[in-house]
């Protein structure tokens, strides 16, 4: 039996088999840091073609790998009467459950997943090292048989082997743990951070936006025949400023936020929409249906409208619509708009895919109404305003859940 890694005179050696030459390297370079001499093969095939020559205390081999994997190498290792008494760590993801009974199967005297700290390395491997001074086991166990997914695995490990490599993985899986709470701290304070400069921005922003609007309606009101249509083109692009900044509120809430739906009047949102772009020609009447929402809802309408008007230009005339389908209502926002080709109706509520119009791509608004009539249920999609004629204007259909 050889002496314990305290005990030794001559270095260790060890045969580090893995297929990626950057993490052979890296390997190499922490074990030669803490005094081991380690040997590379590029795969099981290769290291046991190389095993005489380099006679390694211990061999660290990873799973994956071409011409011969981790685990079938380690069988071959164990089956070998010259070489069975080398320790072999595997490296492995520990994606699976059946990656621990892989392991075991395989013969492995434990396992490392990856990524992996040197540190952590070094310490699994004096451990292993250690574990050559104890006693062999005087009785001879028979071979465990266990059922996995449906399939049969017999372990030839000694009831010490197993708890070590069980506990190995109760180690691996606290690790991965602690790293994911880590990670989620760091996430928590990055989106603090990150939340605490979007409303500054959105403050400061929302400020000189309301300073320019006030600033060019007095113009405005001053300016000659010749200066009102600049004034007015500004006054639309300082209104679209704002809606890009409440969009982007709004799409924060839809992420930060989820509040429990309620029963809405939709005729005191639409009628508060309406107020809102009272300049445009929107027909409508009342409707006296109450639907399952949040205080959202408005933000749909909202968006449609705004992004009709946008198409529409200064002669926009729109048409909101209630129809009631039994236990859904379904609400068409139709304007006399260019339309939308068939080409685009099924991507445009996508907010990675953009038009080909100049207008489009500006706003998160029909991305928006898409997340919440979602979230309320409902579906929205976008149909000609008369069918089979997409230059007579764009109809958007959404339905909404009936509420008592």
């Amino acid at each position: 039996m050889r002496s314990g890694e305290a005990d030794r005179e001559e270095p260790i050696k060890i045969l580090v088999v893995e297929d990626s030459r950057t993490q052979a390297e890296i390997l190499k370079n922490t074990l030669e840091k803490h005094g081991y001499i380690p040997t590379l093969a590029e795969n099981g095939k290769v290291a046991l073609e190389m095993i005489d020559t380099v006679n390694p205390d211990v061999i660290i081999s990873d799973v994956v790998m071409p011409v011969m994997d981790g685990y079938e190498f380690c069988r071959t290792i164990k089956n070998d009467k010259r070489y069975r008494h080398i320790p072999v760590i595997l490296l492995t993801m520990l994606n699976d459950s059946k990656d621990v009974i892989y392991a075991m199967v395989s013969g492995a005297d434990n396992f490392i997943t990856k990524p992996y700290q040197g540190e952590y390395l070094i310490s699994r491997l004096k451990k292993i090292l250690l574990r050559e001074n104890a006693p062999l086991p005087t009785i001879v166990e028979p071979p465990i048989e266990i059922m996995l997914s449906g399939k049969k695995f017999s372990i030839s490990h000694n009831r010490h082997q197993i708890i070590e490599l069980l506990s190995s993985a109760y180690e691996a899986a606290v690790t991965q743990h602690n790293e994911l709470l880590n990670a989620q701290q760091s996430l928590e304070v990055a989106n603090n951070e990150a939340n605490l400069y979007l409303d500054i921005i959105t403050h400061d922003i929302n400020n000189v936006n309301t300073g320019a609007l006030a600033l060019t309606e007095l113009l405005l009101m001053r300016a000659g025949d010749a200066e009102k249509g600049l004034a007015t083109r500004l006054i639309a692009s300082v209104n679209q400023s704002i809606e890009i900044i409440g969009n982007v509120s709004t799409i924060r809430r839809l992420h930060e936020h989820r509040e429990a739906l309620k029963s809405v009047v939709l005729d005191d949102v639409i009628q508060n929409e309406i107020r809102r772009f009272q300049n445009t020609k929107i027909n409508y009447s009342r409707t006296p249906f109450r639907v399952s929402a949040d205080s959202l809802l408005d933000q749909v309408f909202m968006n449609l409208l705004g992004n009709s008007i946008k198409f529409s230009g200064s002669k926009a005339e729109i048409e909101i619509s209630v129809k009631d389908l039994g236990d859904m209502v379904e609400v068409v926002v139709a304007d006399n708009g260019p339309g939308i080709s068939d080409e685009l109706k099924p991507t445009i509520f996508d907010r990675f895919k953009r038009g080909k119009s100049k207008k489009s791509g500006k706003g998160l608004g029909l991305f928006i109404a898409h997340e919440l009539v979602n979230r309320y249920g409902g579906r929205i999609w976008a149909m000609d305003k008369v069918q089979g004629k997409p230059e007579a204007g764009a109809a958007i259909h959404f339905t909404l859940k009936k509420s008592e």
